[in-house]
C-alpha cells in the first residue's frame, strides 16, 4: 500500500492539489521547474526508505487567534498530501464516528453546524426548549498530543508496519525530544488530531450513551436534559483524557443552559420557542469581521489592492454569514467604511 501511495502518478496528483491557490509562490514555482525529476526522486527515496522531511518554517498567524504554524517545504507537503489521500483517509475514516466532523470529505464547519442544529431540533421535539449542554475543550490540544500513545492507538487500526514507519518519520521530523506535540500546518496533524480523541468519542457514544454529541477537532458539545448526568459525563471525560490520552480539559469546559446559547464554530446557537434555532456571530468574531472590513477599506483607499481582491474577501465573509441571523452585519460594516 505504501508503494501504491507514492507512485509518480499519485505524487503528481498530490502536487496538483497542493498548488491550488499557491501556484505563484516561490517554493511551488521552484518545485515545478524540475517537476518530473523531483517527483521521481521523492518516489525513489520513499521506496528505499531514505526519505527524510526537510526543515520546518515557523511563523505566527493572528486570526482567529494567535498561533504558531510550522510548515514543511513544498516537496514534503506533496508527500504528506499523497500519504493522507491514499492511505490515512482510507484506513482511518472507518475508525471514526460519524459526528467527528472536522476536515473530512463531505464534512467541515457548515456540516458541524447543521449537525448541531439537527440535534437541537430533535431534542426540542422530545424535551422542549429547557435543557443543558456540556462544552468540552482540550488544553493546548495539538501541543499536548503524546506520540507514543498516538502510535500505540494507530497500531490498532488497519494501518500496517510500513504505514507506521512513515508516520514515525513524520513525528520525528519535529526534532522534539519530549515526543509530545504535533506541528499545526501538517496535513497529517489534522488527521492525527481527528483520531487521537476517538476513545473519548467512543466513551460518549457507546458507554455514556449520549445521543446528541458532535466534535470538531477538540471542541466537543453534548446535549442532555439532565444536568447531573452531564456532570457525570464531564467526570468520565476528564478521567479518560487524563489517564488514557495524557491530556487535560481547559477552562472553557462548562455546563450551560440551552436557552443561553451554545458557542460552537464561531457562532452562538440559540434554541428558542417552537424549536426555532437562531445563530449569531460571537462577540470576538464580530470584532474580527469589523477589523477586516475596515482594513479592506484602507487598502482600497491606498490603491494597494484591486477590486477583484476586495470582492473575493467580501464574498467569503458573506458566505460565512449567509446561514446565520447575522447576515446584515456585513452590510452595516460595509456602509460604515464605504466599501
Amino acid at each position: 500500500m505504501l508503494e501504491e501511495a507514492f507512485t509518480f502518478e499519485k505524487l503528481f496528483d498530490a502536487h496538483k492539489k497542493c498548488r491550488v491557490s499557491k501556484q505563484h509562490r516561490k517554493d511551488t514555482v521552484s518545485f515545478e521547474i524540475n517537476l518530473s525529476q523531483n517527483l521521481t526522486s521523492l518516489s525513489k527515496d520513499i521506496f528505499s526508505k531514505k526519505y527524510k522531511p526537510g526543515k520546518y518554517k515557523i511563523f505566527k498567524i493572528f486570526e482567529p487567534k494567535e498561533r504558531i504554524i510550522e510548515a514543511l517545504p513544498y516537496k514534503d507537503r506533496v508527500v504528506l498530501m499523497a500519504f493522507c489521500s491514499n492511505i490515512i483517509e482510507k484506513k482511518l475514516e472507518k475508525s471514526l464516528i460519524y459526528d467527528n466532523v472536522a476536515c473530512r470529505k463531505g464534512k467541515g464547519t457548515f456540516f458541524g453546524i447543521q449537525r448541531l442544529h439537527k440535534f437541537l431540533k430533535d431534542y426540542y421535539h422530545k424535551f422542549g426548549e429547557s435543557g443543558y449542554f456540556l462544552k468540552c475543550d482540550i488544553k493546548k490540544y495539538f501541543q499536548s498530543i503524546n506520540h507514543e500513545i498516538l502510535l500505540k492507538n494507530l497500531a490498532k487500526t488497519s494501518l500496517d508496519e510500513e504505514d507506521l514507519w512513515f508516520i514515525n518519520i513524520i513525528l520525528q521530523s519535529k526534532n522534539n525530544d519530549t515526543k509530545v506535540g504535533l506541528p499545526i500546518g501538517n496535513q497529517t496533524s489534522q488527521w492525527f488530531a481527528l483520531f487521537y480523541l476517538n476513545k473519548v468519542d467512543r466513551l460518549i457514544k457507546e458507554k455514556l450513551r449520549v445521543k446528541y454529541y458532535v466534535r470538531y477537532i477538540d471542541d466537543m458539545i453534548l446535549v442532555h436534559n439532565d444536568k447531573e448526568y452531564l456532570k457525570f459525563c464531564k467526570q468520565e471525560i476528564e478521567k479518560c483524557v487524563k489517564e488514557e490520552l495524557d491530556l487535560s480539559l481547559n477552562s472553557k469546559t462548562q455546563i450551560g443552559r440551552l436557552r443561553n446559547g451554545i458557542d460552537f464554530l464561531g457562532f452562538r446557537h440559540m434554541l428558542c420557542e417552537k424549536g426555532k434555532i437562531k445563530t449569531f456571530l460571537r462577540g470576538q468574531a464580530k470584532l474580527r469581521l469589523r477589523k477586516n472590513v475596515k482594513t479592506l477599506s484602507k487598502l482600497r483607499e491606498l490603491n494597494l489592492v484591486d477590486k477583484e481582491y476586495i470582492d473575493v474577501r467580501l464574498n467569503s465573509f458573506k458566505a460565512h454569514l449567509c446561514h446565520s441571523n447575522s447576515k446584515k452585519l456585513l452590510i452595516t460594516f460595509r456602509t460604515k467604511y464605504k466599501i
